[in-house]
């Protein structure tokens, strides 16, 4: 299992893991299979069947990596906007085009707005902060609490919606999350991907607990993607 860097404690070194955007690139790139790739929902057993075969065999899984390609050589222009609410807070905001990025990020080190203009290539690296989220993914992956519910029209694009909650995990996952999350903690939420995988928004709350139980700490995560 992959160390967790989350924005959700407040020891020191995991404060020191999400200083700077250039880890955040390192974390993303260590934990997302480089590309914009995807597998249909019926190459991944884990992922439960409530809804008609057809619709969930058509589903791409989660890609955050495809994120990250289409801020670096945008192929249409979109907005841009990521949000994490926790005690290591981040915030990024940005109208993306082939041509251009005008965005700004704020974090618990520099709260005030941080403004950056330039070709996608120069300054993509000031909006890498969904790496923090491959970790919550890469737990979820191929088990039982990813659902496919159904297709919508959403920020402009056509997407497969996805509920998530570990609460749906199987005993083995179970033990799996406990390992990873503490014993009472979850990950719980909706995200909506294109069919090549892209998240083109994220609603997710995840709380991570001690060996004893107890609360360590909650962070909740936003993302869109929306066609200008």
């Amino acid at each position: 299992m992959a160390m967790r860097n989350r924005g959700i404690t407040s020891d020191a070194n995991h404060r020191a893991a999400f200083s700077g955007h250039i880890l955040g690139v390192a974390i993303t790139l260590a934990l997302l299979t480089p590309g914009c790739k995807h597998k249909s929902a019926d190459q991944h057993p884990g992922i439960a069947q409530k809804n008609t075969a057809a619709a969930t065999n058509a589903a791409p899984m989660i890609d955050l990596n495809c994120v990250l390609s289409h801020i670096q050589n945008p192929p249409e222009s979109f907005h841009y906007s990521f949000k994490d609410e926790s005690p290591e807070p981040w915030v990024e905001d940005a109208d993306v085009t082939p041509q251009k990025i005008d965005g700004s990020f704020s974090n618990r080190s520099l709260p005030t707005p941080q403004t950056f203009h330039g070709r996608p290539q120069e300054v993509a690296s000031n909006l890498m902060a969904i790496g923090r989220m491959s970790s919550i993914f890469a737990t979820v992956r191929n088990t039982s609490a990813v659902m496919s519910e159904a297709r919508e029209t959403i920020n402009g694009y056509s997407t497969f919606k996805y509920s998530i909650d570990t609460a749906r995990g199987t005993l083995t996952e179970q033990a799996l999350y406990k390992s990873v999350l503490g014993p009472g903690g979850s990950e719980k939420g909706t995200v909506w991907i294109t069919s090549d995988g892209c998240p083109v928004k994220i609603d997710l709350e995840e709380e991570l607990h001690s060996k004893d139980g107890s609360l360590l700490g909650k962070a909740h995560y936003e993302e869109a993607i929306v066609k200008m």
